[in-house]
């Protein structure tokens, strides 16, 4: 009697058929889910940073910001303390008197295929109602900071990105008490949906 040991080669080809086939099933909802949860860690990193400035600003008796910018195409920010006083600035921080608190927070490393700013044409509803968002990322005046007072407070501040298939992120910061809430919208879903932080 023999004893049969290990696989036809037919019975192998078979086996990688079917994984083939299970992966070609999965790999698109893979796909989506990374893409969901990339903008989920983007929300959440920027609120810690943000949680960040505003402890700072507390502690240290100064203003702080996060400066958002971009170069070449890609979104990063960074973490800026007033150096004379008068707030956060960009031109202070281009001069050098404004100093970072940190290293470029580079948006692309946490979720790949996110850019700042809103599709024009994806006609995205303004979370605080009154139309649709233009193109601009950051809606905080001329200045793009999302800045926190040493008196407790912030500066009314919202960043968008987009993932550049159908999702929208908001990572909005409210005045006074400088509370830091995301939301996230998708073509076809209609409303804007929180994120938990």
């Amino acid at each position: 009697m023999t004893t049969r040991r290990g696989f036809s080669l037919i019975e192998t080809m078979v086996a990688l058929a079917l994984v083939a086939l299970v992966a070609a099933l999965v790999l698109p909802d893979f796909t989506e889910v990374r893409r969901r949860t990339d903008l989920v860690r983007l929300a959440r990193q920027i609120a810690a940073d943000a949680l960040r400035c505003r402890i700072e600003a507390l502690t240290s008796g100064r203003n702080v910001g996060l400066v958002f910018c971009e170069l070449d195409g890609l979104a990063y920010y960074v973490m800026v303390a007033d150096g004379d006083n008068d707030g956060v600035s960009r031109a202070d921080f281009v001069r050098g008197v404004d100093k970072p608190l940190g290293p470029k927070v580079w948006v692309h490393f946490m979720s790949g295929s996110t850019h700042l700013g809103v599709p024009s044409r994806w006609g995205v509803p303004d979370p605080s109602g009154g139309g649709t968002l233009d193109e601009r990322g950051v809606r905080v005046g001329a200045s793009n900071i999302m800045s926190f007072a040493h008196a407790g407070g912030a500066t009314p501040s919202s960043v968008y990105f987009n993932d550049g298939r159908d999702r929208v992120l908001a990572v909005r910061v409210h005045g006074g008490l400088g509370r830091v809430r995301a939301l996230v919208w998708r073509q076809g879903g209609g409303e804007w949906r929180e994120v938990p932080l």
